[in-house]
């Protein structure tokens, strides 16, 4: 694993209240984990940055990781909800697919929200359309606006493919990884500890979850106030869709 580890590490011990030098992963998973600087290098012009989700035996997904990742959460944060499980079972259920593993997070800067969005990703006002690192990708998906709304499952899954298909051709994917939307709660824990910049903006993203049957749950998450990032809310119609945006995540298989 390369240098980068050793800051993500510490700044995650000292967020969650943990001696130095505690193990976030297992030992044989750090030892496993390698980018060539060729890779590094060609991820980072699409700003993805590694980072460690720590495991559940060092942080569990307990109570006192909800108040401190989500301390402005939605009042019916833990009640179970007409359809099923609550926002709290569905985010500690999907979050445990990834604890203890390596992801790649897109950080590029989110856009301020404008009536009828045509807001380009890569600011904080969006009104440059070069500043996006995956707009090469969008017309060849059939995103014809060129921005990260208006989109739906349709042309967001054809996104993920045209995305897919080319960083590994040209080996950009390290081995068991794959694109896709950044996770709920991957994006919470980045936001809130490693980018509070992507508060400063009311801009909601979409996340998402699969079930065992492959069905996806999606949610919009983004942030209640400035230094939070624990707004989360169930999506369902794909008109909604189209008023979020979406980051990357590199995800193992």
């Amino acid at each position: 694993m390369s240098n980068w580890h050793d800051e993500r590490m510490e700044k995650l011990r000292d967020f969650f209240g943990l001696d130095a030098g505690r193990a976030l992963v297992a030992e044989d998973t750090a030892q496993k984990f390698e980018v060539s600087p060729e890779v590094d290098e060609g991820l980072r012009h699409f700003n993805i940055e590694w980072h460690v989700v720590p495991a559940a035996e060092a942080v569990p997904l307990d109570d006192d990781y909800f108040a401190r990742l989500y301390p402005l959460a939605p009042r019916d944060f833990t009640k179970t909800r007409e359809h099923g499980h609550s926002y709290r079972e569905q985010l500690a259920a999907g979050h445990a697919r990834l604890q203890g593993r390596i992801v790649g997070v897109e950080t590029t800067r989110k856009p301020h929200y404008l009536p009828g969005n045509r807001q380009f990703y890569g600011t904080a006002y969006g009104h440059d359309a070069t500043a996006d690192p995956l707009a090469a990708y969008m017309g060849r998906a059939g995103m014809m606006n060129g921005t990260r709304y208006a989109h739906n499952y349709l042309s967001l899954r054809a996104f993920l493919s045209v995305v897919n298909e080319d960083w590994g051709a040209r080996r950009l994917l390290p081995a068991g990884y794959r694109a896709t939307v950044c996770p709920p709660a991957v994006c919470n824990l980045v936001g809130t500890i490693f980018h509070p910049e992507w508060s400063d903006t009311e801009t909601l993203e979409l996340g998402f979850y699969r079930d065992e049957q492959g069905n996806a749950t999606c949610f919009a998450v983004g942030s209640n106030a400035p230094g939070d990032y624990s707004f989360i809310n169930e999506v369902e119609g794909e008109d909604e869709w189209s008023l979020m945006g979406f980051r990357l995540a590199l995800v193992p298989e």
